[in-house]
C-alpha cells in the first residue's frame, strides 16, 4: 500500500503540472502577441525615420501665421512638400498605435495601458506561472514598465514637467530636440502631451490626434532661427533613440519567449518522468499484491487438501493416537 499511496500523490502533482503547461501556453500567447505588435511598431518608425530624412532635403515651407498652437495645421504649411511627407508619417504613427492598442490576448496587453486603470502601470507586475514543485507555484515576474510603449494614464503628480515621471512609457508625452545655433529647442511628441488640468492645476496626459512634429520643427526654425540641417539631424537621432528603445524591449520579450519555451519543455519532461514513475510504482504494488494473493491461495489449497484427506481416512488418523 506504500507504493499505492506514493503513486496517488504523484498523480496529483501530474495534474498540477498539466495546469502549469496550460498556464505557460497562455503566457506564451500573450508574449507572442506583444512581440508581433512590437515588430509592427518598429517597422513603422523605421519608415517614419526615413521620411524625416527625406523631409530634410525638401524646400523649407512657408507659414501663413507663425504664431500657432503647434497642433493646428497652418494653411501655407499644409500645401508644402514637407506637409505631404508628414501626412505619411502620421499614417504610420496611427498604424503603430493600432498595433499597440490591439496587442491584447486574454485581456492582457503588455504594450498599451489605457486611462482609468485601478492600478498604476509602474506598480504592476505580470506573474506568469512556469512551474510547480514542493507544493509551491513558481512564476516568471515581468514589470509592466519594462515593456510598456504607450501609457495614456501617464499623468503623474509633479511640481514641474522635468520631474521624474515613473508612469512615462517610451512614446509618452514629449521630448526636447535641440536646434543648433538657436537658444530655443523644438518639441516632439507622438501620441499624448503633458498639460495642466484647468481645474486642479495638476499636470496630466492628453491625447493628440496628430503630432505635427515636422510642422513644429519648421515653425521653430522660422521663428527662432537655427541650423535646419542640424535640427533635422537631431530629430532623426531622436527617432533612432525610440527605435533603440523598441529594439531593447523586443530583445527582452525574446528572452521571455525563450524562457517560457524552456520551462514548457522542462515541465513536459517532468510530467513524462512522473507518469513513468507512477506506472512503475503501480506495477510494483500490483506484483506484490499478486504474490500475496498466490501465497494465500496456496495456503487455502493446502488446507482444503488436508481437510479432504482427513475426511477420507478418519481411521488412519485414529490409528496415530493409539
Amino acid at each position: 500500500m506504500t507504493y499505492w499511496s506514493i503513486s496517488t500523490t504523484m498523480r496529483s502533482e501530474t495534474m498540477a503540472m498539466s495546469a502549469v503547461t496550460d498556464s505557460i501556453g497562455l503566457a506564451s500567447a500573450i508574449v507572442d502577441t506583444a512581440y508581433a505588435a512590437m515588430e509592427t511598431v518598429h517597422k513603422s518608425f523605421v519608415e517614419i525615420r526615413n521620411l524625416a530624412i527625406t523631409a530634410s532635403d525638401m524646400p523649407q515651407p512657408e507659414f501663413k501665421n507663425l504664431i500657432i498652437g503647434g497642433y493646428s495645421l497652418d494653411e501655407y504649411y499644409g500645401k508644402s512638400q514637407v506637409a505631404d511627407i508628414e501626412q505619411q508619417m502620421q499614417q504610420l504613427q496611427d498604424q503603430a498605435r493600432d498595433a499597440m492598442v490591439s496587442a491584447s490576448f486574454s485581456g492582457v496587453n503588455l504594450l498599451y495601458n489605457p486611462k482609468g486603470q485601478p492600478e498604476k502601470a509602474s506598480q504592476r507586475t505580470y506573474s506568469f506561472v512556469i512551474g510547480y514543485g514542493e507544493a509551491k507555484v513558481q512564476t516568471l515576474d515581468v514589470k509592466a514598465m519594462d515593456l510598456l510603449l504607450l501609457n495614456d494614464d501617464s499623468g503623474y503628480p509633479m511640481s514641474h514637467p522635468s520631474d521624474y515621471n515613473p508612469e512615462k512609457a517610451l512614446f509618452d508625452l514629449g521630448d526636447i530636440v535641440d536646434v543648433p545655433d538657436s537658444f530655443v529647442p523644438a518639441y516632439a511628441s507622438w501620441y499624448n502631451i503633458l498639460l495642466t488640468n484647468p481645474v486642479t492645476g495638476d499636470y496630466e496626459a492628453y491625447d493628440t490626434d496628430a503630432s505635427f512634429n515636422l510642422m513644429r520643427l519648421e515653425n521653430n526654425l522660422l521663428r527662432n532661427g537655427g541650423d535646419r540641417a542640424g535640427a533635422y539631424s537631431n530629430f532623426v537621432s531622436y527617432i533612432e533613440t525610440k527605435l533603440q528603445g523598441v529594439a531593447d524591449r523586443m530583445s527582452y520579450l525574446g528572452s521571455i519567449q525563450s524562457s517560457l519555451d524552456t520551462y514548457e519543455e522542462l515541465n513536459k519532461s517532468r510530467m513524462d518522468a512522473v507518469t513513468t514513475g507512477v506506472g512503475r510504482l503501480v506495477d510494483a504494488d500490483m506484483n506484490e499484491a499478486s504474490t500475496r494473493l498466490r501465497a494465500l491461495e496456496s495456503q487455502q489449497q493446502l488446507a482444503v487438501q488436508a481437510l479432504s484427506i482427513a475426511n477420507a481416512s478418519p481411521d488412519t488418523l485414529l490409528q496415530l493416537f493409539r
